[in-house]
């Protein structure tokens, strides 16, 4: 308390008082202190490792004498997206610039090269080979791994990079250490056919691959990285159902006897024609036609009995990987049904939809992140009712889902750098205020007050907005400043929040002096009775007594001290003036 006191009071302080202070390191500011802290761990992580891509779950390690000892434990790559994406200490922004901080992440890598290199290395030092699964996640607690790349999703790193999306300038030196980058269906191909040649030379060249038989772990006839496959199923597959139809050459060379596969496989005309009518009432049920894979037709009313227990699901997956040896004639037909083949293609154009309706109703794409698509209201596609459409678009800016369909989602107006946009089109925030001030008389809205997610007296768009963040922004003119007119119009107080507290306080105290008479001293345990008449509704509650004790005898508001004269306060001399008289 005495330090926040000294902070508050540095300004009266005398020089060598303040110099006094200097010398025993006090930190004035605490915007200042922590910006600094992060500066430092910025460059500090620079220096390590040659550029601020700092991953999000980066601590700087305890005891590490590289490291400043007050930056140990700090959480320093979640202080980065704070910077980045919420606009944290945006007054500072070119002291993170300066140091190589980026503010569009859209296509930039979220660890350096030399972190993903170690990942790499580290995982070959386990497997003994570099053929990353897409979904391997190094553990959190893995000790063969260092610390910053802890929590790397490095099979996801690894399918960038063979294609092209991320760090492209050291696909060389990758390809040198001995990465496979060809596509996933190629790798898997090289692998299925060097699993075959094993097995030819181990069991000869006419010994047929049973349907069961799966490479043996720590096997010497085969590679490392070929442990584990299941070869029987994959070769029966490629040999019965057409599986990797483009590479047949290389199967036959290898000696492989594949069938000709129908156009359907195991799904005969008649069956198509079955498929076709449950994909049609399905879409009249449900309102979509992207049946999930794990869909079974219910024994219920209004499918047909003959469908019940069908797994339509699995039939429509298998139908969307066999399109291209379709005739035109089957996938017309399953078109006219409303054949979902892509359900990346789906998706997207679900989002589009949303982004179009939701521009047309409130002018703009500023989508708050907690906004769903309010169920049953008829200006929405049905099939977009419920949909969480600003936690998507959120996924599509920070995460670079559907990167591939940047291009749409920008010609609706979405923007991928986000330092100053609002979140909420003004219409809403607009909206928003005037719901306050129905329900509380006044537009002085607290600086913590956050819509609550369940108050029906907010429109469903406004539920969970931090209304009293966005006012003082808009205090500060960082946002909405086109329309501070039309907001002062309505009445929104637009005057920094010190001035308008001290404009409560002076029209407190003249409604007391009128209530109880000019000589009448206020109590320290005064509070503005609730309901009063006397009083209007936004002074309601207001501590007075208090306040107006730290005024007079603690130097409170020191710069409105005329004010506060002109309505009646004994303001006691400060120290400062004190020593002068002497």
């Amino acid at each position: 308390m005495r330090i926040s006191y000294l902070r508050r009071s540095k300004k009266r302080l005398s020089p060598a008082q303040v110099e006094q202070l200097d010398n025993v390191g006090m930190v004035w500011s605490n915007e200042e202190y922590q910006v600094g802290r992060i500066e430092r761990g910025l460059t500090t992580y620079k220096a390590m490792y040659g550029d601020v891509r700092i991953p999000e779950q980066f601590v700087v390690p305890h005891g590490d004498g590289r490291w400043d000892r007050d930056l140990w434990d700090m959480r320093l790559g979640e202080a980065v997206p704070r910077i980045r994406n919420d606009g944290y200490y945006e007054a500072h922004r070119s002291r993170f610039e300066a140091l190589g901080l980026t503010f569009d992440r859209w296509n930039e890598p979220e660890y350096p090269f030399a972190l993903v290199r170690q990942a790499l290395e580290s995982f070959y030092g386990r497997y003994g080979h570099y053929e990353v699964p897409r979904t391997y996640v190094v553990a959190a607690d893995d000790a063969a791994y260092a610390v910053p790349v802890r929590g790397m999703k490095l099979g996801r790193i690894v399918k960038d990079i063979i294609h092209d999306e991320r760090y492209a300038e050291h696909r060389g030196e990758l390809e040198a250490m001995g990465v496979p980058l060809k596509p996933r269906k190629e790798l898997m191909v090289d692998r299925i056919c060097e699993a075959v040649r094993c097995y030819r030379r181990e069991y000869g060249e006419k010994k047929r691959i049973p349907l069961t038989y799966m490479v043996p772990e720590e096997s010497s006839s085969y590679p490392r990285e070929l442990w584990g496959l299941a070869l029987g199923q994959a070769v029966y597959r490629i040999c019965k159902s057409g599986a990797y139809a483009d590479y047949r050459d290389r199967f036959e060379a290898l000696g492989l006897k594949i069938e000709s596969p129908s156009p359907l496989d195991t799904l005969m005309e008649d069956k198509l024609i079955v498929v076709a009518t449950s994909l049609s009432l399905f879409r009249q049920l449900y309102h979509h036609a992207n049946v999930p894979q794990a869909f079974v037709v219910p024994a219920e009313e209004p499918w047909p009995q003959e469908l019940h227990g069908d797994r339509l699901g699995m039939q429509i997956s298998y139908l969307r990987t066999s399109k291209k040896r379709l005739p035109p004639a089957q996938v017309e037909q399953l078109d006219n049904a409303g054949m979902v083949w892509s359900h990346e293609e789906y998706q997207v154009g679900r989002i589009e939809r949303g982004l179009t309706t939701y521009k047309a109703m409130y002018g703009d794409v500023r989508i708050p992140k907690l906004f769903v698509v309010p169920h049953g209201d008829g200006r929405w596609d049905r099939d977009l009712w419920d949909m969480m459409l600003g936690l998507s678009v959120l996924g599509i800016r920070n995460d670079g889902y559907y990167e591939a369909h940047r291009s749409r989602f920008e010609a609706l107006g979405l923007t991928f750098d986000r330092w100053n946009e609002p979140q909420y089109p003004f219409a809403q925030v607009r909206q928003a205020l005037e719901s306050f001030h129905g329900r509380y008389g006044h537009y002085e809205v607290p600086t913590t007050y956050v819509v609550a997610a369940d108050d029906a007296a907010y429109a469903v768009s406004v539920r969970g907005m931090k209304l009293g963040q966005i006012v003082r922004d808009i205090n500060n003119a960082s946002t909405y400043a086109e329309h501070r007119g039309e907001l002062e119009a309505m009445g929104v107080p637009l005057k920094p929040r010190k001035e308008l507290m001290v404009d409560r306080i002076c029209e407190a105290v003249r409604c007391y002096r009128r209530e109880y008479g000019e000589t009448k001293r206020i109590p320290s345990t005064y509070k503005v009775p609730e309901e009063s008449s006397s009083y209007p509704r936004e002074l309601w509650g207001l501590a007075l007594g208090r306040v107006v004790y730290r005024i007079c005898k603690s130097g409170g508001y020191a710069d409105y001290r005329d004010r506060f004269k002109a309505v009646g306060l004994n303001i006691e001399a400060s120290a400062d003036e004190k020593e002068a008289s002497l």
